[in-house]
């Protein structure tokens, strides 16, 4: 799977920009602030409908504040484009594939698997485990079907509780919504250990790569309750103190991944450098894992590749990127930073003042 085919329309400074990717490699070069950024946030929208910049779509229009639009073909195995576009209009996001209309955006994720990698990545391993669920969550999403429908359940059953738990005078433990609960849970819980059992061994092989030898890197998975007990007997024992907080503070939705190496947390082990090249491993260790479980290919976005990273780095990201066959769009300020391996596919486009223009292939 791949992107063909991009047009975007008054997009930030990109008022008009119509490009045809390479199927493997896309190297896109220019000053700061000409654009390079808002082509790969333009692509995020395509397979997300929101944006990695701002939480705010008006804020993204162009001039004119008239709306944007991106709309891209996606190509499969069968190499059978499929169109996708995303239209915002008057404070709404408008989402289609193959001309009919999207309502969910889980949807549009399927149709257009990204993984996003920015200098603020790392902050993955420094800030609490919201960010860390997601990265997992992701993964788990696209290889298990039956997931979004668990965490959705789980989801609805949890506001129903935490609505009872506001009105501490009125509220009666409700069996319904705890057993849903309680098999929502369970569901989850073991999706995202399956999971992570398989991506262990895929990080593993991909941080040797990347980073010293001494990095013996590893996994500690906190699935939101204290593990010598069931989610129902911790659920039990934290009813009082829910009460008092008037919302449920233990469950999946607590739940974290500890990344250590050499037995210590990552962020007091690894240099800003390292702490790059291991968020680089994570996320090739999850491209590898969609692409054996779902043989399909997924879009890594790279933005300012080159940023903290000495050339031989560079030299092995590039070659790893390009080995396991994914779609990437890299961007740089400097394209003599990146050296396209050889025998890549590959193509350069030049962006100025928000035109992008194509300057050859390989």
């Amino acid at each position: 799977m791949s992107l063909s085919s991009l047009h975007i329309k008054n997009l930030r400074n990109l008022a008009e920009v119509r490009i045809e990717p390479a199927s493997r490699l896309n190297i896109i070069h220019g000053a700061n602030a000409s654009g390079k950024t808002s082509l790969l946030e333009a692509i995020y929208l395509l397979g997300r409908a929101k944006s990695f910049r701002s939480s705010h779509l008006h804020i993204i229009e162009g001039p004119g504040k008239s709306g944007f639009m991106v709309f891209g073909q996606v190509t499969g195995e069968l190499g059978i484009p499929q169109p996708l576009g995303v239209h915002y209009e008057g404070g709404k996001i408008h989402m289609r594939a193959a001309g009919q209309a999207l309502t969910q955006t889980a949807e549009l994720v399927k149709r257009l698997p990204l993984l996003l990698i920015t200098p603020d990545s790392h902050k993955i391993l420094t800030l609490g485990p919201r960010q860390r669920r997601r990265f997992i969550d992701w993964g788990v999403f696209h290889v298990e079907h039956d997931f979004i429908l668990a965490y959705r359940r789980y989801c609805r059953a949890l506001r129903q509780r935490n609505a009872s738990l506001r009105t501490p005078s009125r509220f009666v433990p409700s069996e319904i919504w705890d057993n849903e609960l309680y098999e929502t849970a369970a569901q989850i819980d073991g999706f995202r250990r399956d999971y992570l059992q398989q991506f262990l061994p895929l990080l593993i092989h991909f941080v040797k790569k990347l980073l010293p030898a001494d990095w013996d890197v590893s996994l500690r998975y906190l699935p939101g309750w204290a593990q010598d007990m069931t989610f129902r007997e911790a659920l039990t024992r934290s009813l009082e103190r829910d009460r008092l907080l008037g919302y449920t503070h233990k469950g999946p939705h607590r739940a974290d991944v500890v990344i250590e190496a050499a037995g210590k947390p990552v962020q007091e082990h690894a240099s800003g450098g390292q702490q790059k090249l291991l968020m680089c491993a994570l996320y090739l260790a999850q491209a590898a894992l969609f692409k054996a479980r779902t043989q399909r290919q997924c879009i890594i976005l790279l933005d300012d590749l080159p940023a903290e990273l000495d050339a031989e780095h560079r030299c092995k990201l590039m070659e790893l990127l390009c080995e396991i066959g994914v779609q990437i769009i890299v961007t740089t300020t400097d394209k003599n930073l990146l050296r396209i391996p050889e025998g890549a596919e590959a193509k350069l486009f030049h962006v100025e003042h928000g035109v992008i223009m194509e300057q050859g292939s390989t």
